[in-house]
């Protein structure tokens, strides 16, 4: 198909990016579209939310007057977003609006129906205290009880049945309250978890997704319900208010008196947010809402030219400029939010084809090419270096080739390789059973990983070796995987069984690591423990360096945490896979010797489908990254992170050379 200039300088306009939109069919374009440059004719079907109607009637209005020959209609029979998500999954809406997350029964469904989820675009933000307006969420407390601030892995651990952190937290003493307080049962206050529909609240939905991570709420939840005159949000304040045990979630407008909301950190050390107006704005507090438009957005087609249009005006500085002035009070975006909203139009979720120089040729779908006509390498943010002298070098051996690094984090690159957005995906860890489902249901095989580097020793790096601690003053020396396993699985393990004697035989092991769901987690079960279940008595954290400080401050504590965030307080224990076989506690020699059984690699995944073939590019990448050159770039880095031992690169090779 051909590039029609006009439809591009219409979508360029609002969204502000060089879109290469393709051009509409002849028969889309009445005559009468004479004199209009952009060429935009055509129904956009809009359904959804009553709520946010009279924004997007607004962005109608304007987006009509400037493409006369465009009609934006809007579905009034509708009047919940659940029932919007509908007409879009029948096919009878182009877009829908959502005031709330998607439930996942909806993704769901979505998903089974056309084989990909559907695509958000955020297109505002949620308001700060008005009623019924996406507002942010505050957590309240008491006004008796001193707790001034919590993490979000706190408030995890107090709301859900199965915290991703560790334990449900029961008392006010685990929180870190002192005193009277210490010993006090928490008690949780919150909206019926499910409707008759089968879905939960939005709000509820929201706490689900963002806080605990997908888990239900504990079961002694005490549940208000909405009634004549009486909102189950209010019923919830009110009985904060009366119990001074008591701890819920609401809205920051007309609370009453006798509770006070908490301060909010989205990890361990803060910095910690009270949740005023700028901070949701701004979205530094971190149970700021989001509105989004939802769209049947297949991988790898563009966006009709009309809904890119659309979009495009939705975030615009025009478009944005109207977003506050509703009833609702929405915020708009800040540049740096809308920016990547219209980078999610231009190349990322939505497909849509670029205009760039020419580029070098590139094996089958190329949708990792930036605008410029760059490789697109979505991952690891640790891997910045390495990968930055990596490219270096290939670009040095293949001119005109030029590399542009998304890396925001370990989790951001599954789903960028599946969808083909990124040539490589460099990660700190392997996938995770839910982004592997993901990938195989989308790509229809699993990624190929390769091993390109070992961990770091040095604490300035973000992924070391797993290694065992205990308190300085323990004088175990060694242990093997079996009696490992046994600590953390056992139901009370004594330190008698692992070899201590006098006043030690008898001892309780306190058992610490990382939470189950972590990515040290999940290495511990699947190294370690052959799939096991943590017992009961194992607390796991959220971060190694919690894991060390529990250790260091607990006479029977032992726990597994990175290597490199060692302390003063604890010793690291010799390790050995079996009876009989060498003990290692994981120095440089034996780590770069394959000598230490707890030892962890950096990845890079690559993809192929059912029947394909490596790219080109992807291929020549790896060979020079485990090539001498490119293990002697890595060890240079300044991370410390380990080039491969050569019998693990030899095999990381021969699997490269086996792949089609």
């Amino acid at each position: 198909m051909s590039v029609s200039s006009a439809t591009l300088r219409a979508a360029a306009l609002w969204a502000g990016l060089s879109l290469a939109i393709v051009r509409i069919p002849a028969a889309a374009h009445p005559a009468s579209t004479a004199g209009d440059p952009s060429g935009l004719s055509g129904a956009l079907r809009c359904s959804g939310g009553s709520t946010m109607r009279p924004l997007v009637e607004t962005w109608a209005r304007s987006f009509e007057k400037r493409f006369p020959h465009a009609r934006i209609e809007i579905d009034r029979s509708v009047g919940l977003a659940a029932g919007g998500f509908k007409q879009l999954l029948a096919g009878r809406a182009d877009v829908v609006d959502f005031v709330r997350e998607p439930f996942p029964a909806e993704v769901a469904a979505f998903e089974q129906k056309f084989g990909y989820p559907p695509l958000l675009v955020n297109v505002a933000d949620g308001s700060f205290d008005t009623p019924h307006a996406t507002d942010a969420i505050a957590v309240f407390v008491n006004a008796a009880n001193p707790l001034r601030r919590l993490t979000l892995a706190q408030l995890d651990r107090i709301f859900s049945a199965a915290p991703r952190a560790g334990a449900t937290l029961t008392t006010w003493g685990q929180t870190g309250l002192g005193g009277a307080w210490q010993a006090r049962t928490i008690h949780v206050y919150g909206m019926t978890p499910l409707r008759p529909s089968g879905n939960p609240p939005g709000i509820v939905n929201y706490i689900e997704r963002r806080v605990m991570h997908g888990e239900p709420f504990r079961s002694d939840l005490r549940v208000e319900v909405d009634r004549p005159g009486l909102s189950a949000l209010q019923a919830i304040a009110r009985a904060v208010a009366r119990d001074p045990d008591g701890i819920g979630y609401g809205v920051f407008g007309g609370t009453p008196h006798g509770i006070r909301a908490v301060a909010l950190a989205r990890r361990a050390g803060g910095p910690y947010y009270a949740g005023g107006a700028k901070q949701v704005a701004d979205r530094t507090y971190p149970l700021s809402r989001r509105i989004y438009f939802g769209l049947n957005s297949p991988p790898g087609r563009p966006l009709p030219p009309l809904i890119a249009a659309f979009l495009g005006y939705a975030l615009s500085p025009a478009g944005q400029g109207q977003v506050a002035g509703g009833p609702s009070h929405f915020l708009p975006l800040t540049a740096a939010q809308a920016a990547r909203s219209r980078q999610q139009i231009h190349a990322g979720g939505l497909g849509v084809k670029h205009q760039r120089p020419a580029a070098p040729a590139v094996e089958g779908h190329a949708s990792y090419l930036t605008p410029s006509g760059a490789i697109a390498i979505v991952g690891y943010n640790d891997m910045r270096e390495m990968l930055q002298s990596l490219d270096r070098l290939f670009e040095h051996t293949h001119p005109g080739v030029r590399f542009a690094l998304k890396l925001e984090g370990t989790r951001t690159a599954p789903a960028a390789l599946a969808a083909g957005h990124s040539l490589l995906a460099p990660m700190g860890a392997v996938f995770s059973p839910q982004e592997l489902a993901a990938y195989r249901h989308l790509v229809g095989a699993n990624p190929i990983s390769f091993r390109i580097a070992q961990d770091s020793l040095d604490p300035r790096a973000l992924s070391g070796p797993l290694a065992v601690f205990v308190p300085i003053a323990n004088p175990i020396g060694h242990l093997t995987f079996e009696q490992l396993r046994r600590m953390l699985t056992d139901a009370h393990p004594r330190w008698g069984q692992f070899g201590l004697t006098g006043d030690w035989a008898d001892r309780p092991v306190h058992p610490y690591g990382l939470a189950r769901t972590t990515a040290l987690g999940r290495f511990m079960r699947r190294r370690v423990l052959n799939g096991r279940a943590f017992s009961n008595a194992f607390q796991g954290l959220p971060e190694s360096a919690d894991v060390v400080r529990q250790v260091g401050a607990d006479p029977l504590g032992m726990g597994f945490a990175a290597m490199n965030r060692a302390s003063a307080a604890v010793r690291v224990v010799s390790i050995a896979r079996s009876p009989g076989q060498p003990f290692s506690r994981g120095t440089r020699a034996d780590i770069l010797a394959g000598r230490y059984p707890l030892d962890r690699y950096l990845r890079i995944y690559v993809r192929i489908r059912p029947g394909g073939r490596l790219d080109s590019r992807a291929r020549e990448y790896l060979q020079l990254a485990l090539s001498p050159q490119g293990q002697r770039v890595i060890a240079a880095g300044p991370l410390g992170y380990l080039p491969l031992s050569e019998r693990t690169a030899a095999a990381e090779r021969a699997k490269l050379r086996a792949l089609p």
